[in-house]
């Protein structure tokens, strides 16, 4: 990845729908990623963290791999607060694609978190592509969506639901979607103003996500055959753990 290289993709699906599925599918196709991860559902994740020493720790290890995965699980009740410091890192860091599940939870109708704020303004100038996920786009900030390069759109059937996702990606789109069935998803690109296949999202995601830097260390790692983060960095695949 490089400075100017970035997307940002949108998720929107009711519980059940399938969000956090299409969220793993996307993200276990990236070279470098990190999730926030407030529900604890990433388990293929191989490297979980809870403490932000230790995740700091994993972050300066990780910027010298061409690939790993890590995901964030907070325990306290206090969520915005860790998600703030997680955001900071991360655009620190750079060169990876942040996932975020229920983008809501952290964040309101009319707005966001400084740092995540900064990450959506800025990140594309440190690498940082961006996942999140949420229930409803009508609970997502406008400030986010506005910054959306690809959305994609599970069943929804509230008329609520349908005027925001017509307000963001038209109202054909909003009429298709009332008409999927159930797990039905479309993929609308905000840039080309045009429904595409989900392939040309994986594609971009993949592309962006991968490191061309000649100083990291490969490890023989492949998109199905994950680094975990051992102690001291100690890097062992998923065979071995």
């Amino acid at each position: 990845m490089g400075a100017g290289q970035a997307v940002i993709v949108g998720i929107a699906g009711r519980r059940g729908s399938g969000k956090s599925t299409m969220a793993r599918y996307l993200a276990e196709r990236c070279y470098r990623v990190l999730v926030w991860d407030p529900m604890a559902e990433h388990r293929w994740v191989p490297n979980r963290f809870s403490s932000l020493e230790r995740l700091e720790q994993f972050m300066a290890w990780a910027s010298g791999q061409s690939a790993f995965a890590g995901r964030y699980v907070p325990e306290t009740a206090e969520l915005t607060g860790d998600f703030e410091e997680v955001c900071e890192l991360v655009y620190d860091y750079g060169d990876l694609v942040f996932l975020v599940e229920e983008v809501p939870m952290v964040s309101t109708a009319s707005s966001l978190p400084g740092q995540f704020d900064r990450i959506v303004r800025l990140g594309r100038h440190q690498g940082v592509s961006v996942i999140y996920t949420a229930q409803r786009l009508a609970e997502t900030a406008r400030r986010l969506t506005a910054a959306t390069d690809y959305f994609i759109v599970f069943q929804h059937h509230e008329p609520r639901d349908l005027d925001a996702i017509a307000d963001r990606c038209g109202r054909e789109v909003a009429d298709r979607v009332a008409r999927l069935p159930r797990h039905g998803y479309l993929a609308w690109s905000a840039v080309e103003g045009a429904i595409v296949p989900l392939e040309t999202v994986v594609q971009e995601l993949r592309k962006l996500s991968r490191r061309d830097n000649p100083i990291a260390r490969d490890n023989g790692v492949t998109l199905a055959d994950r680094q975990a983060y051992g102690t001291w960095g100690r890097v062992m695949s998923r065979k071995e753990l």
